[in-house]
């Protein structure tokens, strides 16, 4: 009776998760004059959190993560406020308008079984700015700009066993990316997989919120001001054609600053997301721990009864 309560006790130590460190990498692989990605939403959990559905209408927050790249995280990024009055803002302070604060990605998320069940979430951003000067927004992802965030997980790899990710593609109304289908990132057995892949055009969304009129300063980051269009997630068409007024034509002091920004073209290549493990953090293997105790509590029944 005493070996199997020690049995089970052994299992459970041996089942319990060390603290890990993740990191994970984003980069803009769209070329010079390409697509510009808004910070990135990311989560960890148990699969259970779903973004979208393709073909039904958008829910609030990816209605809000797609018309302007608003996630409620925006208040962690630094120099935001003072980022949006350099570029011709001077009375923006922070307040998004027109999206409760409930209904905001993070909101949701928190709100989900999925985080109730020890989900993590988090935002990955540059410490670039957005703008067309010297002076600009922080958190922008431009054409060839990379971000790392680093995760810490301290609750069950069932917690953190999947990988959810959603931006915004600007210049678009209502253009982003996102995983429907969480992302595996640890196995059953808690072993460590990761991720590294690539976003291509042929995969970005249009969320059916607005109305494709390619008006750049209607789909700015946080602006959130579109016509709307009342339609359900699909596939994006791309964008309008050079020459017909759309935002491949977009001049700014004379340059057309998003002339590569055909993300339908053959081989288009949006974005690179890699999520490692941090060596130091390398937990043993949970199977590996526990045959080792269990092995150690056998040889010492034995030295007990040889004992007697």
């Amino acid at each position: 009776m005493a070996t199997m309560m020690a049995f089970s006790s052994i299992m459970a130590m041996a089942s319990a998760t060390t603290a890990a460190t993740l990191k994970v990498s984003i980069e803009n692989l769209s070329p010079p004059n390409g697509n510009v990605l808004t910070p990135f939403w990311v989560g960890l959990h148990n699969g259970s959190f779903d973004l979208y559905d393709l073909g039904s209408p958008a829910a609030p927050a990816i209605k809000a993560l797609a018309g302007g790249g608003i996630t409620g995280f925006e208040s962690t990024i630094p120099g935001l406020v003072e980022g949006f009055r350099s570029i011709g803002f001077p009375d923006f302070d922070g307040t998004i308008p027109n999206i409760p604060p409930d209904s905001t990605l993070s909101s949701v998320f928190a709100r989900s079984s999925a985080a109730m069940n020890g989900g993590i979430q988090s935002l990955v951003f540059t410490n670039n700015p957005f703008g067309l000067g010297t002076t600009g927004v922080s958190g922008i992802f431009w054409p060839s700009y990379t971000a790392t965030r680093m995760i810490e997980l301290n609750n069950s790899f069932a917690s953190h066993r999947y990988f959810s990710y959603a931006t915004n593609l600007y210049p678009t109304n209502d253009a982003f990316i996102a995983n429907d289908d969480p992302i595996e990132i640890f196995d059953a057995e808690g072993n460590f997989i990761g991720a590294d892949f690539i976003v291509y055009g042929h995969q970005v969304l249009d969320a059916g919120t607005e109305i494709n009129d390619e008006n750049p300063l209607v789909g700015a980051p946080l602006f959130h001001t579109g016509i709307p269009e009342n339609g359900v997630i699909h596939i994006h068409q791309g964008v309008k054609p050079p020459g017909s007024g759309g935002v491949l034509d977009f001049e700014v002091q004379g340059k057309q600053v998003f002339a590569n920004a055909d993300f339908k073209a053959p081989g288009y290549q949006v974005a690179r997301i890699t999520i490692t493990q941090v060596p130091e953090s390398v937990p043993e293997p949970a199977t590996t721990t526990g045959l080792f105790c269990l092995g150690g509590l056998f040889m010492l029944r034995r030295r007990v009864r040889q004992g007697r």
